[in-house]
């Protein structure tokens, strides 16, 4: 079985995608950044909710939405 990643663009990355992504999904984002997703953190804000990705070696994804 092939696993696929999930890609995030920053420019087009709504609350719904990003909500269904959860811990062990593959993502990647438009700037070759990706891997397995090891922990997710949401800020909540008035207006927007941020997003933290963090992967294994690669870092972490950071969107606001």
């Amino acid at each position: 079985m092939e696993k696929h990643a999930k890609l995030i663009k920053r420019s087009s990355a709504n609350r719904m995608l990003l909500e269904n992504i959860k811990v062990g999904d593959f993502v990647a984002d438009e700037y070759g950044r990706s891997g397995k997703v090891n922990n997710i953190e949401k800020v909540d804000y008035p207006r927007e909710s941020h997003y933290y990705f963090y992967l294994g070696k690669s870092g972490t994804i950071f969107i606001i939405a």
